[in-house]
């Protein structure tokens, strides 16, 4: 059946079965055989709609683009050559096809290397190997080996004394001398796994943290430090740590030695849990908070990303967030750079570009009326900002909040407004772009205030630098015409009390809205805001993550019961 469709489709990666001993060793079983499926029948890496019509744990697992987050952002060199070992159903390859010069993706199992193989087929710059790495001899050293979700299983087939150094040896040994070698793996002593979710691997809840004693099946997990050392066994001399959240897998930001998360920029973390939620004993997202402010995160962050190398520049990206709830055309990636550089890219290239391009376009605009930019600029594809260590307007606004201080609250909100007033033309309280959508109020026009012409509607306090006494505005993605500058409130407001709802019981979001006249056209905001967000957000996409989603802490107090025998 694989032949048919490989000779019906004519993929133009090599597919090479010089080293397979007719034996897939590892494999999900005929579920792959779905998957196959899925993937000939749609146009490469586009699955959103397949998975919403078969929707399952695998189809979402192996065909989500939140794979791809785990790399997209990593800045390999455009000419460089990398060895992929695993490469599965071909969920990064493509990834690394797009930002190398050659791919070699090795796979031990036939079926999920004619994955791969489908996915794949419009790359010219790949090659598939089916067999086992140990088996294989190459003809020349790469620049990258990537080893995603692969080094926890050489007790399986790695046979000898220590699989894991041997293993991690050998592949030293296909690097060039400055070549880098990146893996990504679960941590063996992750949130998750504390708060009673089954070992990604066996499914055991706190398999790993009891040793595999329970399980015994020739994979394991490691430790930071246990980590570390193995990689410096192996023979590499350095070695840089990421840790993606909320793990490897399905990565939406990526935290490093360098660049730690505090207590309150994990808000928007997404946790899920593939084994299902049935041991489940506490809710890790309200534990990361003392865990942070007790510097136990890299101990307990639930996956690692590390580059191992015997060169010393590693590190060069320190953070990064992947947008991935979007449409194609708007999905971005921004990622802080060690010199300074703050990226803004788009994840799908062709798509993105335009996106991008409309963000330059929007801030040049504002500019031109007055206000302060921080200097974005379009290079090599990307959209660049100078790092600033000033305050953020979001940043002096919660301060306020939590001090009390509403003569400062209240100047954070009236600076946000004068910048408003400045940004753009008004136009009659008729053109209003609600009318046109079908929503609000048309027998009284005037109470949604000031229509701006043009309406930046991310100018909200967080994409606000306050230097020198001014705003400095960057990260102005959207413009929409015709829209009240009240929204643009109504969206600062929204954005602030939900990342800090602690804010609330000081100064209530309540007291802001009647202080701006906002709550006569609150209602109303809410539609336009849902109209607004299901034009950009893939929401098949977003239902089909939520169902991995959140915690019930009345089932993981039964689960405790049920420990204490109550």
């Amino acid at each position: 059946m694989y032949q048919e469709l490989i000779n019906k489709l004519s993929p133009k990666p090599k597919f090479n079965l010089e080293w397979y001993k007719d034996a897939d060793l590892y494999s999900d079983g005929d579920v792959e055989d779905q998957m196959i499926k899925m993937i000939a029948e749609n146009p490469p890496e586009d699955y959103v709609q397949a998975i919403h019509d078969n929707y399952s744990w695998p189809a979402y697992y192996h065909l989500t683009q939140v794979r791809k987050n785990v790399l997209n952002w990593y800045p390999f060199k455009p000419d460089s050559n990398v060895l992929e070992i695993g490469c599965g159903l071909g969920a990064i390859t493509g990834v690394l096809c797009d930002k190398c010069n050659s791919v070699t993706a090795v796979e031990l199992s036939k079926r999920r290397a004619t994955a791969a193989l489908l996915r794949c087929r419009e790359r010219e710059n790949l090659e598939i190997i089916v067999g086992n790495l140990n088996d294989i001899q190459f003809e020349k050293k790469f620049d990258y080996i990537t080893l995603i979700g692969v080094l926890e299983y050489q007790g399986r087939y790695t046979n000898t004394d220590n699989p894991y150094r041997d293993f991690l040896v050998k592949i030293k040994s296909l690097l060039k001398p400055e070549g880098t070698l990146l893996i990504a793996i679960e941590n063996q002593y992750g949130l998750k796994y504390w708060c009673g979710a089954g070992e990604d691997h066996t499914g055991v809840p706190f398999d790993g943290m009891n040793q595999y004693i329970l399980t015994n099946q020739g994979i394991r997990t490691f430790s930071k430090v246990a980590l570390k050392n193995l990689v410096a066994e192996s023979g590499f001399k350095h070695s840089y740590f990421y840790y993606p959240m909320p793990d490897y897998k399905l990565p939406t930001a990526i935290y490093s030695e360098q660049c730690l998360p505090d207590k309150e920029n994990m808000q928007d973390v997404e946790y899920y849990y593939s084994h299902g939620r049935n041991t489940l004993v506490a809710d890790e997202k309200k534990i990361y908070k003392d865990v942070i402010e007790n510097q136990a995160f890299e101990f307990m962050a639930n996956s690692f990303l590390v580059e191992c190398s015997d060169k010393e520049e590693l590190g060069e990206v320190t953070f990064a967030r992947l947008c991935t709830d979007r449409q194609r055309q708007y999905q971005l990636g921004t990622r802080f750079k060690k010199n300074g550089d703050v990226e803004k890219f788009p994840l799908y290239q062709k798509e993105g570009m335009e996106h991008i391009k409309q963000t330059v376009a929007n801030e040049q605009d504002l500019k031109a009326h007055g206000l302060e930019i921080l200097g974005s600029r379009m290079e090599d594809g990307v959209l660049k900002v100078d790092y600033t260590e000033a305050p953020t307007l979001e940043e002096l606004f919660v301060n306020a909040c939590r001090m009390g201080d509403r003569e400062q609250v209240y100047a954070c909100m009236d600076v946000l407004c004068d910048d408003l007033v400045m940004s753009s033309e008004e136009v009659e309280p008729e053109k209003n772009l609600m009318f046109a959508l079908g929503i609000g109020d048309r027998e009284n026009p005037e109470k949604y205030g000031r229509i701006q012409k043009r309406g930046y509607i991310d100018m909200i306090f967080k994409n606000a630098f306050y230097i020198d006494g001014k705003l400095h505005w960057f990260d102005q993605e959207w413009m929409l015409e015709n829209v009240p500058a009240r929204y643009v409130l109504f969206r600062t407001l929204g954005t602030v009390y939900f990342s800090f709802p602690d804010i609330n019981d000081i100064v209530p979001m309540d007291e802001l809205i009647d202080a701006y006249d906002l709550r006569q056209c609150w209602e109303d905001f809410i539609s336009l805001e849902k109209l607004y967000k299901g034009s950009i957000l893939d929401s098949k996409h977003i239902n089909e993550g939520s169902v991995i989603q959140g915690v019930d802490m009345n089932a993981c107090v039964a689960n405790i019961k049920k420990i204490m025998q109550i």
